[in-house]
């Protein structure tokens, strides 16, 4: 009775109609990626063939797909708030804390690019429309207090956190050895539960799976990674390999170095912790 595809209960079955003669099941999503990787007119990859989705009924847990050849491929956007339910652990220090615990994430999608392959164009995009879905699971954060943060201007500071998040949305997987659509981060200026600048990493099944309080014991050795990476990058200002690029024009890669620095300035931080 245990699913060996998916953490969650409720799935969404993939059903591939290109041959009205022969309709059948190719597969199944949990709900919640079901949103940004299933939605109408998404292309959905499946050993190696293309498929466009026609049709996803949500209510029935059902998305009928199409086989297509095409030049693009599709991203959703996924707008969500984040609020901590109880904390089991935490750790403070001069410049940072962390924590474990957790968390309630409500999310929707929103919108969907169709970006070309090789260049990266966006050549098109559509709306989604499909109801918030919750999701009960757990996360660790890191919070930047008053200290390292009070001479910097806020949209300076989101701008900051938007980077760090990228560069942890790509190095942290690789410390609890899972997918990087496992593992979501999820940035925020001013933290419902602190008011703090805050990162969260949270695990994207029901309950949680255990990722994301890997991360909170790896938090020093894949902070003091996260920053190696951004240095190793030759970009100057910021780049889709490290930080991603400001739209604001501003030195997104700079802002995320400072934050990273000044939250590994305590004693003991440089030293590798599992």
């Amino acid at each position: 009775n245990i699913s060996l595809r998916s953490a969650s209960q409720e799935n969404v079955v993939i059903v591939d109609q290109t041959d009205v003669a022969n309709v059948k099941v190719i597969g199944e999503m949990d709900r919640f990626s079901a949103m940004t990787l299933l939605h109408d007119d998404a292309i959905y990859l499946h050993e190696g063939t293309q498929y466009q989705v026609e049709k996803l009924d949500y209510e029935e847990k059902k998305a009928f797909v199409r086989e297509v050849d095409v030049d693009y491929y599709t991203d959703a956007n996924l707008a969500t708030s984040l609020k901590v339910l109880e904390v089991d652990q935490e750790r403070e220090t001069a410049w940072y804390e962390s924590g474990f615990g957790d968390v309630t994430v409500n999310a929707m999608a929103t919108v969907f690019k169709k970006i070309k392959f090789g260049t990266h164009e966006n050549i098109g995009s559509g709306p989604i429309h499909l109801p918030e879905e919750e999701l009960h699971t757990t996360a660790t954060w890191i919070s930047f207090n008053e200290r390292t943060t009070a001479t910097t201007k806020e949209e300076t500071v989101e701008e900051g956190l938007t980077g760090l998040a990228n560069v942890l949305r790509h190095v942290a997987p690789l410390f609890v050895m899972c997918d990087a659509n496992d593992l979501h981060v999820v940035p925020q200026v001013k933290a419902v539960h602190s008011g703090k600048p805050t990162v969260y990493l949270y695990d994207r099944y029901p309950g949680g799976v255990g990722l994301s309080e890997q991360v909170y014991r790896k938090m020093n050795v894949i902070l003091e990674e996260a920053e190696q990476l951004i240095r190793r990058c030759p970009c100057r200002s910021g780049c889709p390999s490290c930080t991603g690029i400001s739209d604001g024009g501003g030195n997104m890669k700079q802002t995320a170095l400072n934050l990273l620095q000044r939250a590994r300035e305590w004693e003991g931080c440089r030293s590798a912790t599992s």
